[in-house]
Order: C-alpha cells, then structure tokens, then sequence
C-alpha cells in the first residue's frame, strides 16, 4: 500500500537502484509506524528526489514536481484546498534537498546543500515560514501530517484498499478520527477500520 501511496517508477534515471533502498529503509520500515514519519523519510529519500526532480530544485531554478505531489499525493489530495502559490512557495522550501552525485562513498545518499538553498521568507497554506535552512521544508511536513484533509485522503485510500471500493463514509470518517486523535498512529488507524468492519459483518 504504501510502496503505490509513495509511487517511484524504476525506470527513470537512477530510481532503478535507488527504489531498493527507498523499500528498505522507508517504507518497510514505517508501514506500521507513525505517518509523520513515514512523511519526513520519503521526502529525504533519495529515490523520492531523483524521481520528482528535486535534486534540480535550486533557488534560481525551483522545480515544483515534489511539491506538488507531497500534496496532491502524499498528504492533503487532489481536493485539499491548497494553491498553485502553495506548491510555489513549498519547493522554494524544499530547494537543497537532494542527493550525492560525487563518485565513492556515500553516493546516491540525502544531502541539502545550503548553497541552492532560497533563504527569503515563504507562506504556504496561509503560515509564513522564516528563513531556516532545511527547516522550513519539514515545518511543512509536520503541519501536513497533521492536516486534517490529510487523514481524511489517508483514511479513504486506507479502507478502500483493505474494505470496499466504494469506501463508506462512516468508517472513513471513524478512521481519520483515529488518525488524528493518535498523531497520525498507522497501526491505530488500521485497527479501527478492520475491527469495526470485522464487528460490523459479524452483527
């Protein structure tokens, strides 16, 4: 579910090894876990970066692709409320974030270079961000992890997958109640949707 939810197509560039890693050292390891978490190692994961062109986002050249998808994806979905001036100002946010190119160790690893960084301020989703290096990027992770709009599209992809393709709205609305009750707890929002459809069949 959530290799699809963080989709990476091997076949460009190269996302052919990287996705290897991104399995086994993001997905695999959060899939129960607590979304935030989930959130903050797929946006440093080199695969992620490499596949939506983060790694070309720069102050004098900001790249859109992974902003647009951690929100329209990753979080919030397609109806949450966001602006094409949001996804601007979130790559001017996540402008550094990429991967080591040099040859030898550590290549094909997370690196911000603070040299392609845009330190001016930014506002996304109404909250302005003042300049901090690679903070401003996962202040934005965290408030999206916590967004509302983000449980309810977590919550719907989740009992769709695992109930029915018509997802009820009850449940999805139990589920994102526990997303957000818990902190955006996996597990939690998982046991609410497969015990209260397992009690329900069996009334």
């Amino acid at each position: 579910f959530w290799t699809d939810h963080f989709n990476i197509s091997i076949n460009k560039s190269d996302c052919w090894y990287l996705k290897v890693v991104d399995d086994r050292d993001v997905i695999r390891p959060h899939a129960l876990g607590n979304f935030r978490d989930l959130l903050h190692a797929s946006a440093k994961s080199p695969a992620m970066l490499v596949y939506l062109d983060n790694q070309v986002n720069e102050a004098l050249a900001p790249n859109e692709n992974y902003a647009r998808e951690v929100m329209e994806l990753h979080t919030l979905g397609v109806d949450g409320s966001y602006t094409q001036n949001d996804v601007m100002e979130l790559a001017r946010c996540f402008t550094g974030w990429g991967i080591k190119f040099d040859a030898g160790l550590g290549r094909g690893e997370f690196r911000y270079n603070p040299d392609f960084h845009d330190n001016n301020p930014k506002t996304v989703l109404g909250t302005r961000i003042a300049p901090n290096g690679m903070a401003e990027a996962e202040q934005v992770l965290d408030r999206l992890a916590e967004h509302p709009a983000t449980a309810r599209y977590i919550a719907k992809k989740l009992v769709r997958r695992f109930i029915a393709d018509e997802p009820p709205a009850e449940l999805v609305e139990r589920a994102a109640q526990t997303f957000l009750q818990t902190g955006g707890e996996i597990k939690a929002v998982l046991r609410t949707i497969l015990l209260d459809s397992f009690f329900s069949a069996s009334m």
